[in-house]
C-alpha cells in the first residue's frame, strides 16, 4: 500500500488545493493572463522503484533524495529504490490570454530527483510518460492540445479516462474506496464504440487513518511536484502549485498503483506492473 495525497489545483504555471468537486473555480486567470492556468483536481501516487529500473528510463544521473529528512519521509524510504510519482487529474477552466478549453482530464509519470544540470544537487522532474483526454467521453478533443504541447517541449499521448468527467469516482463495492484510469488512444472509435485503447495506468485507493500513520507528508508531495520539468527542447518549465486558496482541502491517502507494460510509446516496460 503507497500513500498519495489528492490535491486540487491550478496547474502548469500556478496551482491550487481545491476541494473534491471537479469544476473548482479558476481564480488566477484574471491576475495572470498571458500565463496559462487551470484548477486542477488531482491524485499523487509516490512509488518506491528500483533504481536501476528508474535510471533505465532517465537519461540523466539520479540524485539520492534526502530520505533522512523527516519531514519528507518520516519512516525512511525502501533501500536501493528511487521514488516515482504518478498522478491522474481533473483540470477545469484552463486559460491562456484568448484561448481557453472548458476542461480536460490528465495523468503523468514523473521522476523527481534527476540531475539535468550534472551538479550533484538541483533537483529536477523528469516526465516518464504524459496523457490528456477530452471529458465526457471526448477523446479527440485532446487531440490538439496533445500536439501542441509536444511541439512545445512536453510530449504527451491522447488518453481515455474513467471516470471521464471526474479525478476519480467510488468503486461500485465499497464507497469509501475511490479508482481512476487511463489508457492510451491509439485507434478511437467514436461511432461505434470499439477501439484500440491499452492500459496505461490504474489507481485504487482510500483516505489514509491518519497523517501521523503516513509514509509521507503533505510537505513530501509539494516538494516533489514543484520541481522544474525537463522539457524536450532543452528547456525546463516550472509547474508552481498555490495551496492557499480558501476552497482547498487536501487529504491522504493510501492505496495501490498498477502502471502496465509498453505499447506504442507507453508506460516504459522497467516500470511496467508497479
Amino acid at each position: 500500500m503507497h500513500p498519495i495525497l489528492r490535491l486540487c489545483g491550478f496547474v502548469t504555471l500556478f496551482a491550487v488545493l481545491c476541494q473534491a468537486k471537479p469544476a473548482c473555480p479558476n481564480t488566477l486567470a484574471f491576475y495572470n493572463p498571458n500565463l496559462r492556468t487551470t484548477c486542477y483536481n488531482a491524485t499523487w501516487f509516490i512509488l518506491p522503484v528500483p533504481k536501476s529500473s528508474v535510471q533505465a528510463v532517465v537519461p540523466y544521473p539520479l540524485i539520492t533524495p534526502p530520505f533522512s529528512d523527516k519531514t519528507l519521509f518520516p519512516t525512511g524510504f525502501p533501500a536501493n529504490t528511487h521514488p516515482v510519482y504518478v498522478s491522474i487529474g481533473y483540470q477545469n477552466d484552463i486559460r491562456m490570454e484568448s484561448l481557453q478549453i472548458p476542461a480536460l482530464l490528465s495523468a503523468s509519470i514523473y521522476v523527481p530527483y534527476t540531475d539535468r544540470l550534472r551538479d550533484g544537487k538541483t533537483p529536477f522532474n523528469y516526465a516518464v510518460q504524459n496523457y490528456i483526454g477530452g471529458v465526457d467521453g471526448k477523446d479527440l478533443e485532446a487531440g490538439v492540445p496533445a500536439g501542441v504541447a509536444t511541439i512545445t517541449g512536453t510530449t504527451v499521448l491522447v488518453g481515455f479516462f474513467a471516470p471521464n468527467n471526474d479525478a476519480y469516482a467510488p468503486t461500485g463495492s465499497n464507497p469509501s474506496e475511490f479508482s481512476a484510469q487511463v489508457k492510451q488512444v491509439i485507434v478511437p472509435n467514436p461511432i461505434s464504440g470499439p477501439s484500440v485503447r491499452p492500459s496505461a495506468i490504474d489507481l485504487n485507493f482510500i483516505t489514509a487513518a491518519s497523517a501521523s500513520s503516513a509514509l509521507y507528508t503533505e510537505r513530501t508531495f509539494r516538494v516533489f511536484i514543484n520541481q522544474a520539468q525537463i522539457l524536450t527542447n532543452l528547456l525546463c518549465q516550472r509547474n508552481t502549485y498555490y495551496f492557499n486558496e480558501t476552497f482547498a482541502e487536501p487529504r491522504l491517502r493510501s492505496g495501490n498503483a498498477t502502471l502496465y507494460p509498453p505499447l506504442a510509446g507507453s508506460v516504459p516496460k522497467e516500470l511496467g506492473g508497479r
